[in-house]
């Protein structure tokens, strides 16, 4: 049966290993597990980009823009939801709507992650000097230079 009161079907689609969510743990305080999906993950690449707070209708229209099947508002408005629940967003009223804002930095964010990566491994020294070696065996020069200017090393 279809229509505006049929019941809503679910479609779900296995995710393949190379698309599967990001899962990262947090403390229950802040929520038991993050789980980005691939619009999740969108939303958030636009958030972090965007130069002010956005209204679910703005990152609609942006998501849009770039798509030959449109997203729903509401499909988009539950998405940004969702990441205000899980702490990825904050989000202020402002009249009838909501405006949404990253909670942290992407830069902030990541270092979060990798000290999370760390204090989640039974050896995090192994994990560091492994996670060193490889910055260092890319070969920039930045890189290298940030990595010596946090080890207080002017070698």
């Amino acid at each position: 049966m279809w229509g505006p009161c049929a019941p809503a079907r679910r479609h779900t689609a296995p995710q393949s290993p190379a698309r599967a969510p990001v899962r990262c743990s947090r403390s229950r305080a802040e929520g038991s597990v993050w789980n980005l999906g691939s619009l999740e993950a969108e939303v958030m690449e636009r958030m972090w980009t965007a130069d002010h707070p956005l209204p679910v209708r703005h990152m609609v229209e942006a998501m849009n823009a770039d798509r030959t099947s449109p997203l729903a508002y509401t499909t988009v408005m539950s998405t940004m939801a969702k990441l205000h629940r899980k702490g990825w967003l904050d989000r202020t009223r402002s009249g009838k709507q909501y405006l949404y804002q990253p909670r942290e930095t992407r830069d902030a964010c990541t270092a979060r992650l990798m000290t999370e990566a760390l204090t989640g491994s039974s050896d995090p020294e192994s994990v560091l000097l492994h996670f060193v070696e490889r910055v260092t065996s890319t070969g920039s020069p930045d890189l290298v230079a940030a990595v010596r200017r946090a080890l207080g090393s002017d070698a």
